[in-house]
């Protein structure tokens, strides 16, 4: 037949009753759907046995009675099988009942001659066609029955037949059938009972091994990593929440051809390797792993190719049972958990924690889980007033400060924190976020200025102390005040490369750093001797770096009050040559120089203006040309100390940054009309491209979603003082709805990664980043900060 130029006419009925050929079978095949769907045989799976030969199954999800019909194609008439080809044998699960239905071809001869006039279909076969056989009177197919399966072995197999048979579930999978419905009812209360219980008994840490831990996490710990699914991929996370998105995809796409369901339909090593997982590491997990077992026995008596959906049925429930279940894999589970090669700087003695070993907070997953790499100041401190404030996990963010403040040495907390043993203090900026946390604390925490007497255990009271040796318990505020004296002093020492930040006593402004090295969170390093940027930092951002004059600002603000409430023993600084200024002489001298020397004005005469009407990104910068680009950093300052300047040359500041530096879901770390910009990174990049060389192009054009938080935060916040200034809150609402507007992108990104999380960065225009880890500490913690915010969740 030609589709396209067909002129000949159909066969009539009475020409087809003289030789019916197929006419016969396709009746015989319209009465079996209808029977199956008159059945409630609603469940399809198809299994090609050979590029000729399919087997599909018609199921019914009430019984579990199976339809399966073998059917042996014939598309191509030069490949016809006149006997029996060769193809596996067909194992079914359950009890055979009847053949339902054998359609037989006889190839008499090759065929006539189509007919120049009529369309005259097949011809040159009989079709014999027979219903409700025995199992020994099938002419096709050999079949056996053995105690809980069966095995059909086809013995004469033209190509066009077509073997059905009928199949019930046995008496031990039809118990485990409805032993495992009486659970998911609640006719068999007792297993929720226990299960309840337990969770309630539940830390936080213990939600983090149940749900999370990547691989390099459980490897260290317990020598095993995330599961494996043959001919496929290893899992996310170890925890149930490594196998969530895949049994979502697979529901919502019906896909019982998918890996998974394969590897379970073939045995029990996942159910095994979840149970064996959780028991004999505490007495909660034990008790969970015992459900999970009791849970999962059922699975052994039920046929092979229905353990996906009951699997799937006994598993979403643990996912999810309840909104607060869903909120911690959104929020902060994920990240804070104990590792035992990684734990946090020590606590005084007599201090209690909720566990045994207190959680600390890993930057990112999977790259930063593990070892020194796991906890980083800088990424805790930005991620803790999420992670931990947002989410009531105060105790959690109250081990976090006083470890890391157990740490400080130089007037710095560690960049690297090791245990305290191993701490290295190679960043000038994470101790002002660190000091910025403790503000968020006292003021979302009930009671919160409480911290501020808690005891801290110094492990460096000085400089040059040896680890272990002169250990002093000080109160926090103490060592506050000595990070605080320090800067004021100036800090100046040599960690492999040379370390400088302090005050400077003109402006008020928060000083440090060089052309040589990255002491902020922009701190990419080059390693290409090839490309030539080996040993030369892509963003040394030396001088005032923007964001800490913001973050200094907001702390000696709060400093200012708790003094007057007499809640924070110190009136301000001094300096060894007697020089004192209190809180309130510093926070004047910076309101008075902020605007002055960072916002670039329309008569701006600097050769090196790019943009006006922008906030510089640093200050006093070795290099001068970088002072003026554009980057997200000065959103930081305007979110927490939005009133350190003009409040409509602030806006219309970050009106520019929108238009030129907001993506999908990060915003860009520089304009993309500066000559460095790069939206790409690439860690494995072997060029001899300076700019991108082994991913030196890591804040110079890529979008970070954390600092995009602060950005819709800078946003609220200067709407807010505007409203407020203007006693009309229409701007402040419009900005709400605009940053409501941009949410969606987020949860649909959380929706779909296997993570359920965020990643640290993306490329150009919210692009995939796959050097990137898949689930970023500070960016689920900025994010929470943002929806608080944005929807007044936590009112302080």
């Amino acid at each position: 037949i030609d589709v396209v130029s067909e002129t000949r006419n159909y066969t009539t009925w009475n020409e087809i009753k003289q030789s019916p050929a197929i006419i016969p079978a396709r009746a015989a095949l319209n009465r079996l759907h209808i029977w199956l769907a008159e059945h409630n045989y609603t469940q399809i799976y198809v299994d090609q046995r050979t590029s000729d030969i399919v087997a599909l199954t018609r199921h019914n999800p009430i019984t579990h009675e199976k339809v399966i019909m073998i059917a042996y194609t014939a598309f191509n008439r030069d490949a016809i099988c006149y006997d029996c080809p060769i193809v596996e044998d067909l194992t079914f699960t359950g009890l055979f009942d009847e053949i339902l239905l054998e359609i037989e071809f006889h190839y008499t001869f090759k065929g006539n001659p189509d007919s120049t006039d009529k369309i005259v279909g097949l011809n040159g076969a009989k079709v014999e066609v027979r219903e409700h056989l025995k199992q020994d009177n099938s002419k096709l197919a050999v079949i056996k029955q053995f105690e809980a399966n069966g095995k059909l072995h086809l013995e004469h197999f033209p190509s066009g037949s077509v073997i059905v048979i009928k199949v019930s579930p046995i008496k031990k999978a039809a118990e485990a059938i409805k032993l495992i419905r009486d659970y998911l009812s609640g006719k068999n209360d007792f297993i929720k009972t226990f299960f309840v219980n337990a969770l309630k008994q539940s830390t936080l840490q213990i939600y983090n091994m149940l749900l999370f831990r990547c691989a390099g996490e459980d490897q260290d710990d317990f020598g095993s990593g995330s599961y494996n699914v043959p001919n496929w991929k290893t899992l996310d996370y170890c925890g149930l929440q490594g196998l969530l998105p895949y049994l979502n995809d697979i529901r919502f796409h019906n896909d019982l051809g998918h890996p998974i369901c394969q590897n379970l339909r073939d045995g029990l090593w996942l159910c095994n390797y979840i149970y064996h997982r959780l028991r004999n590491h505490n007495p909660v997990l034990t008790e969970i792993a015992r459900i999970i077992r009791i849970l999962f026995l059922p699975l052994r008596e039920i046929p092979y190719d229905l353990r996906p959906c009951y699997f799937e049925a006994l598993f979403s429930p643990f996912i999810t049972a309840s909104v607060y279940v869903q909120s911690l894999a959104l929020s902060s589970v994920s990240f804070l958990g104990a590792v035992k090669n990684a734990r946090l700087s020590l606590l005084p003695d007599g201090y209690k924690t909720e566990d045994e070993q207190p959680s600390s907070l890993s930057a990112g997953l999977p790259h930063f889980s593990t070892g020194i790499w796991r906890n980083w100041g800088r990424d805790t401190f930005i991620a803790l007033p999420g992670c931990c404030l947002v989410t009531g996990r105060f105790q959690d963010a109250r081990n976090l400060i006083l470890s890391y403040g157990g740490a400080m040495r130089h007037g710095l907390i560690p960049n690297l924190l090791d245990g305290g043993y191993g701490a290295r203090y190679n960043a000038r900026d994470a101790v002002w976020f660190w000091l910025y946390s403790i503000v968020k604390y006292i003021e979302m925490v009930p009671n919160g200025a409480e911290i501020l007497k808690s005891k801290v255990l110094r492990i460096y009271v000085h400089d040059d102390t040896i680890y272990g040796h002169d250990l002093t318990e000080q109160d926090l505020a103490d060592t506050m005040q000595e990070t605080l004296m320090r800067h004021f002093n100036g800090i100046e020492f040599v960690e492999r490369f040379h370390v400088k930040a302090y005050v400077d006593h003109n402006t008020g402004f928060i000083y440090g750093g060089n052309l040589y090295n990255c002491g902020t969170w922009m701190d990419k390093m080059g390693s290409s001797a090839k490309a030539g940027n080996k040993g030369w930092p892509a963003t040394p951002r030396d001088g005032a770096a923007v964001e800490l004059q913001g973050l200094c600002f907001a702390t000696i603000e709060k400093l200012e009050e708790l003094y007057q409430k007499k809640l924070y023993p110190y009136e301000g600084v001094s300096a060894e040559n007697k020089e004192i200024w209190t809180w309130q002489k510093w926070m004047n001298m910076m309101k008075d120089n902020f605007e002055r020397f960072f916002y670039v004005t329309d008569d701006d005469q600097s050769q090196y203006v790019n943009r006006r009407g922008i906030i510089k990104d640093t200050y006093g910068s070795s290099q001068g040309y970088t002072d003026y680009q554009l980057r997200p950093n000065f959103s930081i300052t305007l979110n927490v100390a939005p009133r350190l300047m003009n409040s409509e040359k602030a806006w219309h500041a970050l009106q520019i940054a929108e238009n030129e530096l907001l993506g999908p879901l990060g915003i860009k770390t520089l304009d993309p009309s500066d000559y460095n910009y790069c939206p790409f990174y690439n860690q494995d990049d072997d060029s001899t491209e300076k700019k991108t060389a082994r991913g030196w192009s890591y804040h110079q054009g890529p979008e970070w979603l954390w600092v995009g938080m602060f950005f819709y935060r800078a946003k609220l916040a200067i709407a807010k003082v505007i409203s407020e200034d203007k006693n009309d809150m229409e701007f402040y609402e419009k900005a709400k709805r605009f940053i409501r507007s941009r949410m969606g992108a987020y949860w649909e990104h959380l929706k779909y990664s296997n993570w359920a999380s965020l990643p640290e960065l993306t490329n150009a225009n919210g692009s995939p980043c796959y050097h990137s880890c898949g689930a970023q500490a500070w960016s689920i913690g900025c994010m929470l900060e943002t929806v608080n915010e944005l929807y007044e969740l936590h009112k302080f």
